[in-house]
């Protein structure tokens, strides 16, 4: 598996973080609302992205980004199809004209927020004119980088009996992330309509990011929610290249320090592990310290 840091294809990830985001926004305008955006979340398939079912009656449709194939593709129940492929040389809003008429011609016409949202990036699809190149190859890496995070994030959460989120691409933050809950309420103190949405359980999150302009290298993390108040980065972890970071609130391990191990992905489940445990019990010494009530936090988590 070829690891790419994110400047080394950062056009082909614009295109397909905003190719995404319409995936993504067609199933919050068509799906009832789950807690926490659980509705609007897109899965991975063999050859890239799904929707999945999209309920329409006789017309209910999937949209799939097919990366093998190079191309996006809506079908529905009635044996409808319809496609659109990706250039080097397209812009966004080219791209999405072509999105609508993919949903027109599977009799699927859907009106979406085209504002992308938890982005860098605010201008809406319609009216991004920058022209993006595509690279087929590195887009096909991308895949198999987020192929090996959920076989991994499936394989650790696989026991946990509580309520969770499976393995899920997050098209907003474009990461492939798993998340444990405790099952007690934690209202977002803060701003933000999403985070409020997102934030509204005390839980774990498991997940893998492929980088952004700040941050060039591809990796694990793990966000503990309510946020780490304390300095844990003196806690020892495993593995030994893993390292919790004070500014993020978060653990990290790399996916290239993943595969400096014989064995990266056992690598990967010993970090998952590691934080979890320390994250946990160290909630659980802190509630005793206060002399809190212990079901306050996390004890519902046993893996």
């Amino acid at each position: 598996m070829r690891i790419l840091n994110y400047s080394e294809w950062k056009d082909t990830a614009l295109t397909l973080h905003q190719l995404s985001q319409m995936l993504g926004k067609t199933k919050l305008a068509w799906l009832e609302p789950q807690p926490e955006w659980n509705h609007s979340l897109l899965q991975i398939n063999a050859d890239g992205f799904t929707t999945g079912l999209i309920s329409n009656g006789v017309n209910s449709f999937e949209v799939r980004i097919c990366l093998e194939d190079g191309k996006v593709e809506a079908l529905n129940l009635n044996g409808g199809k319809s496609s659109f492929s990706f250039e080097s040389g397209k812009s966004v809003a080219q791209y999405y004209e072509m999105y609508k008429k993919m949903l027109e011609d599977v009799m699927c016409h859907t009106n979406i927020c085209t504002t992308p949202m938890e982005m860098s990036i605010t201008t809406p699809f319609e009216k991004n004119h920058t022209i993006l190149h595509y690279d087929a190859t590195c887009a096909r890496d991308f895949h198999r980088m987020m192929a090996f995070a959920y076989e991994q994030e499936l394989k650790f959460v696989s026991s946990f009996r509580g309520k969770k989120i499976l393995p899920s691409f997050f098209w907003g933050t474009f990461d492939m992330s798993t998340v444990l809950f405790s099952g007690k309420e934690e209202p977002f103190p803060y701003n933000g309509y999403i985070e409020k949405s997102a934030f509204d359980e005390q839980m774990i999150e498991f997940g893998f990011w492929p980088g952004d302009d700040v941050v060039d290298e591809p990796a694990f993390f793990i966000l503990p929610y309510p946020f780490i108040t304390k300095d844990l980065t003196e806690t020892p972890i495993q593995p030994n290249k893993a390292y919790y970071s004070n500014e993020k609130a978060e653990y990290f391990l790399t996916l290239r320090d993943a595969f400096s191990y014989d064995d990266p992905a056992q690598a990967v489940i010993d970090f998952f592990t590691s934080a979890y445990k320390i994250v946990t019990y160290g909630k659980i010494r802190l509630l005793l310290t206060e002399g809190r009530v212990l079901t306050t936090l996390f004890l519902s988590f046993t893996l």
